[in-house]
C-alpha cells in the first residue's frame, strides 16, 4: 500500500486530533479522499496488531475500530480496511462471547475460591470493556456488585496484612517477594473495580517500593556493562523483565532504556577489539529496543570499518576474502565484498578477475532459487525469504525472484501476525 508520507504521520495521532475541528481523523485540506482513508487504515492495522493481537487489549478495540469506520468513510471502495474491520468486530464478539461465558459459568457455582470470584468478575469487566452498552453485561455487573464488594474488601486486608509481615531487618530479596506478592494481589482489586478508592492509592503505594526495586537491579546492569560483564548484566535484564510481567508490565520503558544501553556497550565493546561481526550483531539488538543516533552512527562505524577489512590492504587480499566468501556459499557477503572491490579495480585485469567471481556466483544461484520456491510451496515462508534474499542480492532481475520475495515477506509477516 503507497500512502504519502505526510498522511502517515498525521495518521499516527489520530486519536489526539481535536474532535472540535469536526472529524478527529481529518488528515490535511490538500491531501484526496483516497490518501487519507489509506493513511488512516495503515495506522489503524497498527493498532489492531500491537494492541488487539500482540497485546491482547480489549479494552481497545472499540478505539481500533474507529479506525477502519473512519476509512471507509473517506473511501468506502477501501476493501483492506473492509476486512480489518470484520476482524475487529470478530475480535469483539468471539471475545465477548467467551468473557460471558465463564462469568455466567463460574455465578453458577455452589462454592468459589478466590481465583474463581476473580476470574468471575473479571470476566464481567472484559465484557463491558468491549460492548460497554450491552444489556447483559450490564445486567451481569449488576448481580455480582455484592461478590465484587467483598472480594475488594477482602483482598486489600490480604495485601496490608502481606505488607504489615514484612521485616525491616530482612533480606532485599524477602522484601522483595513481599512487595510483588502484594501488588500482584491489588492489580487484581484494580481488575476488579478499577473506581475504588482504597485499591488506587494501594496500587500507588506498592507501586512505589517496586519501582525502587526495579530501579536498584537495572543499576546493577550499568555497573556490569561498565565492567565488560555483559552476559551477567543481560541475565539481571531478564530477571526485572520476568519481575514485570508478574506486575502487568508496568516499568517495560525503563527496562528497555536499560536493555538498550546494555547492547550499545556491549557493541561499543566489540568494535574496540574489532570484532565487527559481533559488534554488528550486538548494535542490531539495540536499535531493535530502540532506533537511538547513537546506536545507528556506531551501525555505520562498524560496517566501515569491515567493509575496509574485508577489502584488505591490497585489491589481491580482498580477492583472497571474496573466494573464501564464495567457498563458504556467505553469498550476500561475497556480494556486498564485490560490489567494494568494483568500485577500486584499477586496471582490466582486476575487473577480469572480479567478472569471473560474478560468473561463479551468477551460476550458483539457479539451485538457490530453486531452494526458495520448494520451500515457498511447502509454505516454509522464511526459509524462502532467505534464498530469494540471496538470489536478488547477485542479481535482481533473475526469473520473477522480486515477486517471490515480496509475496514470501507478505506470507511471513501475516503468519506472525496470528
Amino acid at each position: 500500500m503507497r500512502i504519502r508520507l505526510g498522511a502517515v504521520v498525521a495518521a499516527a495521532a489520530l486519536l489526539s486530533s481535536c474532535a472540535s475541528l469536526g472529524d478527529p481523523f481529518m488528515l490535511a485540506f490538500d491531501v484526496d479522499a483516497k490518501y487519507q482513508s489509506e493513511a488512516i487504515c495503515a495506522a489503524g492495522i497498527d493498532q489492531y496488531r500491537e494492541r488487539l493481537v500482540a497485546r491482547g487489549e480489549v479494552s481497545a478495540s472499540a478505539e481500533v475500530q474507529r479506525y477502519f469506520e473512519a476509512a471507509l468513510r473517506y473511501d468506502p471502495m477501501n476493501a483492506e480496511a473492509t476486512r480489518y474491520l470484520a476482524l475487529v468486530e470478530d475480535y469483539r464478539a468471539s471475545r465477548f462471547s467467551a468473557s460471558m461465558k465463564q462469568a455466567e459459568a463460574l455465578l453458577k457455582k455452589e462454592s468459589r475460591n478466590p481465583n474463581d470470584e476473580y476470574a468471575m468478575l473479571v470476566s464481567v469487566r472484559r465484557a463491558l470493556d468491549i460492548y460497554p452498552g450491552d444489556d447483559s453485561a450490564i445486567q451481569l455487573l449488576n448481580s455480582t456488585k455484592d461478590a465484587r464488594k467483598a472480594y475488594v474488601k477482602a483482598r486489600l486486608a490480604e495485601a496490608e496484612a502481606i505488607k504489615g509481615a514484612i521485616d525491616p531487618e530482612a533480606k532485599d530479596s524477602a522484601k522483595e517477594r513481599a512487595y510483588i506478592a502484594a501488588f500482584t494481589i491489588v492489580t487484581r482489586v484494580n481488575d476488579v473495580e478499577p473506581r475504588d478508592v482504597e485499591g488506587a492509592r494501594a496500587y500507588r503505594e506498592l507501586k512505589t517500593e517496586i519501582a525502587a526495586i526495579v530501579k536498584r537491579r537495572l543499576d546493577g546492569v550499568g555497573a556490569l556493562s561498565s565492567s565488560a560483564k555483559f552476559d551477567e548484566a543481560k541475565t539481571v535484564v531478564s530477571l526485572v523483565r520476568e519481575l514485570d510481567s508478574k506486575i502487568g508490565r508496568a516499568f517495560e520503558p525503563d527496562i528497555q532504556k536499560a536493555e538498550y544501553g546494555l547492547y550499545l556497550a556491549w557493541a561499543k565493546y566489540h568494535e574496540s577489539r574489532k570484532e565487527w561481526a559481533k559488534a554488528d550483531s550486538r548494535v542490531k539488538a539495540a536499535l531493535a529496543i530502540q532506533k537511538g543516533s547513537e546506536a545507528a552512527a556506531l551501525q555505520k562505524r562498524v560496517a566501515a570499518a569491515a567493509d575496509a577489512e574485508e577489502r584488505g590492504a591490497s585489491f589481491d587480499a580482498g580477492l583472497k576474502n571474496l573466494d573464501r566468501y564464495i567457498a563458504k556459499e556467505d553469498y550476500l557477503r561475497a556480494q556486498r565484498l564485490l560490489s567494494s572491490l568494483s568500485r577500486t579495480a584499477a586496471d582490466s585485469a582486476q575487473r577480469r578477475a572480479l567478472e569471473q567471481r560474478r560468473k561463479a556466483m551468477l551460476d550458483a544461484i539457479g539451485s538457490l532459487y530453486e531452494a526458495g520456491v520448494k520451500a515457498y510451496r511447502a509454505e516454509r515462508f522464511k526459509d524462502a525469504a532467505a534464498a530469494f534474499e540471496v538470489v536478488a542480492a547477485i542479481d535482481p532481475s533473475y526469473q520473477d525472484v522480486a515477486d517471490y520475495l515480496e509475496k514470501a515477506r507478505a506470507k511471513q509477516k501475516l503468519l506472525d501476525q496470528y
